[in-house]
């Protein structure tokens, strides 16, 4: 009776790698643990995107947050000069002594700048625009008025208007000089 030798690896299954013979049950096993890694590895990436993804929406809406709080501060400052340019006609004949609420006159060595007028301590006698006229912001809008020196019959007017957003980190100051030519019988 003849015996026949039979190979172990034969009797494993198999597969067949590109023309390079048959690889055995053990190099599958190395394998997968490979893949286990390699998914891992794959995994944290894509973790590490998602986290960017979602941080990187919370600083734009942070961002988009601040942007409108600055629209409703500018948008406040610009009511207030608009108001105080329509009642012209209405204290163009006030006193500008600085007795009558926020009008002044035009000192030529007062300074003119951004540090200038970010100082609480300018405004604490400016006119104020009418309450509700404004919703959302935190404070009504405000105005001061200088009187310029005339120029033959035009007199000219620099009104200076701070608005605040909805809350009060958002500020904005603007500025704008007025020109008034009285009618015949002014």
């Amino acid at each position: 009776m003849k015996h026949s030798s039979i190979k172990i690896s034969a009797m494993c299954p198999t597969y067949r790698n590109r023309g390079t013979g048959f690889k055995s049950l053990n190099v599958l096993n190395r394998q997968r643990g490979m893949t286990l890694m390699v998914s891992l590895v794959f995994l944290i990436i894509l973790t590490m995107l998602g986290v960017t993804a979602v941080s990187d929406n919370s600083l734009q809406e942070r961002m988009a947050g601040n942007t409108r709080q600055r629209d409703l501060a500018f948008q406040a400052a610009e009511a207030a000069l608009r108001y105080a340019e329509s009642t012209l006609p209405s204290w163009r004949r006030s006193a500008f002594d600085g007795s009558v609420q926020g009008l002044f006159t035009y000192a030529a060595n007062e300074p003119n700048d951004a540090v200038y007028w970010r100082d609480m301590a300018h405004w604490s006698s400016s006119r104020q625009m009418p309450a509700g006229s404004l919703n959302q912001v935190a404070e009504p809008p405000r105005y001061l008025v200088h009187k310029m020196p005339s120029s033959g019959e035009v007199e000219y007017y620099r009104v200076t208007a701070r608005g605040v957003g909805g809350d009060t980190s958002a500020v904005v100051i603007l500025q704008s000089v007025v020109s008034y030519t009285p009618w015949e019988g002014e």
